[in-house]
């Protein structure tokens, strides 16, 4: 009887496999980050219920999609699934902010053991297929991968402390394997001992998802040659940005090679430079750089816009770009909160 099982769940994996290669494996390949075609992997899911098939696509982003068995004897159901990033202080808002940015499209957030065990946070959603729907599956997996790409402007400008799986890829201790009871208390003890014995990336992977920004600069300050400052440029950037020390966050991003906006090799103005540049009164020439709106650029061009004009006190026009922003992103709770605040300030400015 165990034979007979074993071999009928062989057989449902190898055709849940084939459906794979012919649904969504062309579209991985046309999706796949350059340079990343041949990590592609597949692979069984750790209970042996479901083939997945994985790899790095996009700007970078890791997805999945997992076939996890037959309906009937025509459809099947495929899970699409986008690691969206890592969290330490807790899951509850930071889940309810992105469930809410995400609710009008088709994903959702996934619940699974690792969000509330390490803040893991995947982006998904279930599809039912038939044999000749790869179409659909090859529209579907582009969304998510848009929509990826589109979380990496948005966690920058509204949660910094999202930690990137990238980053926690290359920390010296498993993500997983750290103390996820007690970090705060794991990062207050390794900053207390000598520089030589402590894991570098791990306590500034942790300082900036607990928003511990000063401690970011002090990591970066002791270990210049674990955490070299060309690479780490954008995250000093970012860390002075979000303690509102725009001169030097600007400084910081230079260092790195920013130019017009953008670093080095990327196609997109970076948000949290955008942001201090606008905030170090430099408002008249970011809307130079921004420009004026072009179809399918990114969305946060338009809050940038908006920012820029509010700060050179054009009211009527920072209206009309935000307005458009979230047309375009009616969910982003954190966008809308702060635009408020901007309203009463300058209501408050005029003695209104």
């Amino acid at each position: 009887m165990n034979s007979a099982k074993t071999t009928h769940a062989r057989k449902s994996l190898k055709r849940q496999r084939k459906l794979l290669e012919k649904l969504a494996l062309p579209a991985f390949r046309d999706e796949a980050t350059e340079g990343m075609l041949d990590d592609l992997e597949f692979f069984d899911s750790n209970d042996g219920s479901a083939v997945v098939l994985r790899g790095m696509l996009g700007s970078g982003q890791l997805v999945q999609v997992a076939a996890t068995g037959p309906i009937d004897s025509e459809r099947s159901e495929l899970r699409f699934t986008l690691l969206a990033g890592l969290f330490v202080d807790g899951v509850g808002a930071q889940t309810l902010v992105v469930g809410n940015l995400v609710e009008p499209g088709p994903f959702h957030i996934q619940i699974d053991p690792y969000l509330p065990y390490c803040g893991q946070m995947s982006i998904g959603c279930d599809l039912v297929v038939r044999s000749d729907d790869e179409p659909l599956v090859r529209r579907r997996l582009g969304e998510l991968v848009r929509l990826g790409e589109d979380l990496e402007w948005f966690f920058p400008l509204r949660m910094p402390s999202r930690i990137r799986w990238m980053e926690a890829s290359q920390l010296e201790t498993d993500w997983t394997d750290l103390p996820h009871d007690e970090l705060y208390e794991f990062l207050d003890a390794a900053l207390k001992v000598p520089p030589a014995e402590r894991t570098p990336r791990t306590l500034l992977c942790l300082a900036a998802g607990m928003n511990r920004w000063k401690d970011v600069l002090r990591l970066l300050r002791e270990h210049p040659e674990e955490l070299p400052a060309q690479q780490v440029a954008p995250l000093k950037a970012l860390a002075l940005r979000e303690l509102g020390r725009w001169l030097p966050a600007l400084e910081a991003a230079e260092e790195a090679g920013i130019k017009d906006g953008r670093y080095p090799d990327t196609t997109r103005l970076s948000p949290s430079y955008m942001h201090a540049f606008i905030e170090a009164g430099k408002d008249i020439e970011a809307l130079e750089i921004l420009g004026q709106p072009l179809d399918g650029e990114p969305a946060f061009y338009d809050w940038l816009r908006g920012l820029a004009y509010h700060r050179a006190g054009d009211s009527k026009n920072a209206a009309d770009c935000f307005g458009r922003y979230f047309k375009r992103w009616p969910g982003d709770l954190i966008g809308r909160t702060v635009t408020e605040e901007l309203a009463e300030e300058f209501a408050e400015e005029l003695g209104l």
